[in-house]
């Protein structure tokens, strides 16, 4: 049944602000924030609790010279502000909501609220700091105070990546169980009945002469050490069965074996707690159940019979709303319970810290594809997890990396892509795991060849990519735009490698006489003084001029190509290997032939022969026919040598490490 979504935040500046000197990035409803270990994920968190967390009180507000950012020198005696802005969009379905925050609002298109905190000096008339102070304040007008009653209207809840989750499950007045059932309004009638019920069902334990033995030897003790001045008459109950304790006594058991909460294992116990605040988040601006007298009056009000057609009486004479629901329908019934049903509610906007805290990696999948998919909640992940990226939309990351003395914050809410190129990569990034997003720098590669070979040879030449944090991300095709305006978006340091696939061209006259070209592929530079090119450098320059990193019309030479992060072969990966190495790197390429192939003799001597008589096309063809591209270079890597390394994946190799190095300085 579909529903409207959530409120969310849609932006968050912050200034001076711990980690981040300077930030202003955009959120969707979904987000998942990644980054290294202290750059601040944690912290930005902070930031929008500053504004939205109800927990938090004035003391926890008010801010001390240490949450200024380190580069700034005697803050709080040179006047300067920590100053957070929150925009929020995603409200205007819900009448409540524009009503109360009609002063907050910036923008109408779309409809735009905006929540400012600024930590600021307190100042005498002659301009001298007299203390701090914290104000918080509704769209651009500063005596729009923000207070505590806006927060009963929008807020955020944080689960801390420390989290006692069995403990916070445990009946008390705290559990989301309790507060989930107490937003069902339980009529407090039946709740009476109930709670008499059990206190005569107790009593007969009551009445056991063991328990009365029981109650008069312990009177007689107490009363022999208190003396005869105090009252000492004990009296012995099972449980105070209190409507209000009837509710939060409830407790979830799991499975056939009904096992309690303490008897599961974290991961599981995560997964009933997130399930349970999501349930309670959710927009209840329609009523799951109405109480008959409620039912009654919204009907009165109700001339087209809606609720009629959507509720079902229950055996106990409630009114039960419909499974299966038409969208046109739930909408219809929203607005009709926006208008009509008074009962307040709050939005709350879920932020998880680290949710895949003990979860297998199949269960982060299967759970957070269905949250970041499906929920109507919005929810904020911090995550390390390359598993729960790997389920992410396209749209929902936020990359905070360290950029010279601070952290910038950078996302793919705006990122510009039709819906085939993003389903292309959402593809392509759930089945490598997310770990494009995670490498301080990415090598983009177009084969399974150079996903092999890269990492092997940055390891000769004393470079492991893995000491630099370098991912190399095969994206099997040579479509890389989508991939680069990715990696731009999240400002993390790429290079391309791809093939350059020299052609020539070849002219003829065709059977009526007209003049025609065209590429003759797969050959080598005879300098026949035909015309040639290379379509690898045309894909690249045209990708480049697509991104806007160079002027439409601009030719470039290979040096400017591989300054802009594009390293382009001659032909093939596997022919210029062939073609620049000498006899001791030919002789591992025949021995590796030989160890795979599956035929005789006669098989190995046809290879020799192609690459004897250099004709590398004939050798390249009988690898792919015989025995694979990606199954030789998963073998070659292990006996790979400087000699077999083409000049253009050592410059590329190098480059990105000095991208990375100078990224991080």
């Amino acid at each position: 049944m579909a529903q409207f979504k959530n409120p969310y935040i849609s932006r968050v500046q912050i200034k001076n602000f711990r980690n981040f000197l300077d930030v202003d990035v955009a959120l969707d409803h979904k987000q998942v924030i990644i980054g290294e270990n202290n750059v601040g994920k944690t912290n930005f968190l902070r930031a929008i609790q500053l504004i939205l967390d109800k927990s938090y009180s004035d003391t926890d507000r008010e801010l001390l010279p240490e949450d200024f950012h380190e580069s700034i020198e005697s803050p709080m005696e040179n006047g300067e502000v920590i100053e957070i802005n929150l925009e929020i969009r995603g409200y205007e379905h819900n009448s409540k909501l524009k009503a109360q925050f009609v002063d907050a609002v910036i923008s109408d298109t779309p409809p735009t609220l905006r929540f400012t905190y600024k930590f600021k000096p307190n100042v005498d008339e002659f301009g001298n700091i007299i203390n701090y102070k914290y104000e918080l304040f509704k769209g651009n007008n500063e005596e729009k105070r923000f207070t505590n009653e806006d927060r009963n209207y929008i807020n955020i809840y944080v689960i801390k990546a420390l989290r006692d989750v069995e403990r916070e499950l445990k009946a008390n007045k705290n559990s989301p169980l309790y507060k989930l059932v107490k937003q069902y309004e339980i009529s407090s009638e039946h709740l009476e009945e109930i709670s008499n019920a059990l206190k005569y069902a107790a009593k007969g334990i009551l009445e056991l002469d063991e328990i009365e033995h029981i109650k008069n030897v312990l009177t007689n003790q107490f009363t022999t050490l208190s003396g005869l001045h105090t009252d000492h008459q004990i009296t012995l109950r099972t449980f105070d069965i209190d409507t209000e304790r009837l509710l939060y006594t409830l407790q979830v058991y799991m499975g056939l074996k009904e096992r309690s909460v303490s008897e599961l294992s974290l991961g599981l116990a995560n997964i009933l707690y997130i399930s349970l605040m999501l349930l309670l988040l959710k927009d209840k601006t329609i009523l799951p159940i109405i109480k008959p007298a409620q039912f009654e009056s919204l009907a009165a009000e109700d001339g087209g019979g809606l609720l009629a057609e959507l509720y079902e009486v229950s055996d106990k004479g409630n009114y039960i709303l419909k499974q299966e629901i038409e969208d046109g329908k739930v909408e219809s019934l929203y607005d009709f319970m926006d208008e009509h049903n008074y009962k307040h509610q709050a939005f709350t906007i879920l932020a998880v810290e680290e949710p895949e805290a003990h979860l297998h990696p199949t269960l982060q999948r299967l759970i957070y594809r269905e949250v970041l998919h499906n929920s109507n909640t919005s929810v904020i992940f911090t995550s390390h997890s390359t598993y729960i990226t790997s389920v992410t939309p396209l749209n929902y990351i936020v990359h905070i990396r360290k950029v010279s003395e601070s952290s910038k914050a950078f996302s793919t809410a705006n990122l510009s892509l039709d819906d085939k190129e993003k389903k292309d990569i959402e593809r392509y990034i759930d089945a490598k795991r997310g770990e494009i997003y995670f490498g301080k720098g990415v090598i983009l590669a177009e084969g399974i060849t150079e996903e092999y070979f890269i990492p092997a040879a940055a390891d000769l030449m004393d470079t492991p990519l893995d000491n630099y944090g370098i991912v190399v991300c095969n994206i099997d095709s040579t479509n890389f735009r989508p991939y680069i305006q990715l990696l731009k978006a999240l400002n993390i340091p790429w290079v391309l490698f791809t093939d350059g696939d020299y052609y020539e061209i070849e002219e003829h006259t065709d059977e009526d006489g007209n003049h025609k070209t065209k590429r003759v592929y797969h050959i080598m530079d005879q300098n026949t003084g035909r015309s040639w090119g290379y379509k690898g450098n045309e894909n690249i320059v045209n990708i480049l001029t697509m991104l806007r990193i160079i002027a439409d019309g601009s030719t470039l030479e290979e040096e400017e190509i591989r300054d802009k992060g594009g390293f382009i072969g001659e032909y093939t990966l596997e022919v210029d290997m062939m073609n620049n190495s000498g006899d001791e790197g030919i002789e591992i390429l025949k021995t590796v032939y030989d160890e795979l192939k599956p035929g005789g003799d006669e098989m190995q001597e046809n290879f020799e022969g192609a690459l004897d008589n250099k004709d590398y096309w004939s050798a390249l063809k009988k690898i792919e026919g015989n025995i694979s591209k990606g199954r030789f270079a998963q073998r070659l890597a292990e006996e790979l040598i400087l000699e077999l390394v083409p000049d253009y994946i050592g410059k590329g190799i190098e480059a990105i490490i000095q991208k990375v190095n100078e990224s991080y300085e």
